[in-house]
């Protein structure tokens, strides 16, 4: 059975969680949402620095278990907009987020500000406003600390396993659905506890995801909006879990809460960025190219639509001619220098994305793009100069890794190629493969001394990870 929630504590594929600790209201002129106070004992039973831990081992694990989607150009494009919302959270904290290739309308948060979105539920949005809604919910539900909350309450419990359930069916599985039914399993006897506990959280994290929605400029009708809909979709098309959705996380009460408190906050004009329109249409040829593109009026996105499927069918001359000559936007011109690359017109890429690796330095989808094109030309050195300048994140998109180990390969630069291929290893929680790697990596002859430092200091970084996992076997 197919679940289809905006946020479920129980039935998400893996468990809701948390990171910061909630502070005092934004300093903005937005009317007070009345968040119900949970209080705040979590932090006697998982520290900050504990669950920031335990995220970035799920992570990790997930990255190297689940279909997430690293293609550059829309990790990068979701994590703006994460990073553009979790600005106005309260508590500060990191945040990670994540595209998981999935069908399924669902999103969940994990320990350590671990926000991960399938790939179904934003292909299901019609705005960026809603898309950022559910973002600005999982969020709250970081900001507000509910994992910890959830584990201070079922301290001795079934439900008390859960973390370690999911670190394990993450790590042990390649199915999603087979870890849903371990965790499901785990919970099931403490289902009718939770659910009250569960509404609670709900309320908080629609309250709190409002105001996040609204202080960075978004459009907060967007969340009851995006609520609404979900509810329609179910009674179409899963009317036998219906009833048991409106009396957990979708209940009547919720959907006029939201809607209530939105309205308090009254008609704002929303500053929406046109990237999400394209990023949506991408992430549909990428993931479910059977289904319709959602291009309204606008010809521009249609074209591009058009153009992105035709590349995923290898027919890159019919994508140059749907795209034209005329001036586009940045997803077009990126989907324009694929193009380019796929039909061996590669001098065409570096004149098209050169001037832009100036004007958007650091940006993965063109440095991955124009790498390409330069390899192609012989000129590895050129293209390790931009690559050498850039920086890692634990968001660093698998494919640009591996573009960069290809560039420093190809440039003479064995020990980066190494390095490039430890990151990637580290970021997959495959902490052996990685000290493997970087056990090579010092051997080789003539290393310059801060590529050497980099090499130790990420085999320590191992090693203190490595430790830190042990000591959170406890949960």
């Amino acid at each position: 059975m197919k679940y289809i929630t905006f946020h479920s504590l129980l039935l998400s594929g893996l468990t809701a969680g948390s990171l910061t600790v909630a502070s005092a209201g934004l300093d903005l002129n937005i009317p007070d949402m009345n968040i119900p106070d949970l209080g705040d004992p979590a932090s006697s039973t998982l520290s900050s620095s504990e669950e920031s831990a335990l995220g970035l081992k799920l992570l990790r694990e997930l990255r190297g278990s689940q279909p997430v989607v690293e293609d550059p150009e829309l990790s990068g494009w979701l994590r703006a907009l994460g990073n553009r919302l979790a600005t106005h959270a309260p508590g500060g904290g990191n945040y990670y987020f994540l595209i998981v290739k999935n069908s399924e309308i669902n999103a969940y948060a994990m320990p350590g500000g671990v926000i991960v979105i399938h790939s179904g539920l934003i292909l299901s949005t019609s705005s960026e406003s809603e898309l950022a809604a559910v973002i600005a919910h999982e969020i709250a539900h970081v900001s507000q600390r509910h994992i910890a909350r959830m584990l201070t309450d079922q301290r001795g419990s079934p439900l008390l396993t859960g973390l370690g359930v999911l670190a394990g069916a993450a790590a042990a599985s390649k199915s999603p659905d087979a870890a849903q039914a371990i965790i499901t399993g785990t919970i099931a006897s403490q289902a009718q506890r939770q659910l009250a506990f569960s509404r609670q959280m709900e309320t908080e994290a629609d309250r709190s995801g409002l105001r996040i929605l609204a202080a960075a400029g978004l459009n907060p009708q967007a969340m009851p909006a995006f609520l609404e809909k979900l509810d329609r979709r179910t009674s179409d098309l899963h009317g036998d879990i219906t009833q048991y959705l409106r009396s957990h996380p979708l209940s009547i009460d919720r959907l006029s809460d939201t809607r209530s408190r939105a309205n308090q906050l009254g008609q704002r004009a929303a500053r929406e960025d046109s990237d999400y329109l394209y990023a949506r249409e991408k992430l549909r040829a990428l993931t479910a190219p059977g289904s319709t593109a959602v291009t309204a009026d606008d010809t521009q996105l249609a074209q591009y639509a058009q153009a992105i499927r035709l590349l995923r069918k290898g027919n890159s001359n019919a994508a140059l001619q749907t795209l034209g000559t005329r001036p586009r936007p940045l997803p077009a011109t990126l989907a324009l220098a694929e193009a380019l690359n796929a039909a061996q017109r590669h001098a065409e890429t570096e004149k098209l994305l050169t001037p832009l690796a100036s004007a958007y330095p650091g940006q993965e989808a063109i440095l991955v793009l124009l790498a390409e094109a330069l390899l192609a030309t012989q000129k590895a050195t050129q293209a390790w100069q931009l690559f050498s300048r850039s920086h890692f994140s634990e968001q660093t998109s698998l494919e640009f890794l591996d573009m960069r180990q290809r560039v420093a390969e190809q440039a003479g630069q064995p020990a980066e190629a190494y390095r490039s291929a430890a990151e990637r290893s580290i970021r997959m929680g495959e902490y052996k493969h990685a000290r493997a790697i970087l056990e090579q990596a010092s051997r080789l002859p003539g290393i310059p001394a801060q590529t050497a430092a980099r090499l130790q200091a990420m085999t320590l970084d191992i090693k203190r990870m490595e430790t830190q996992e042990k000591q959170l076997d406890k949960f």
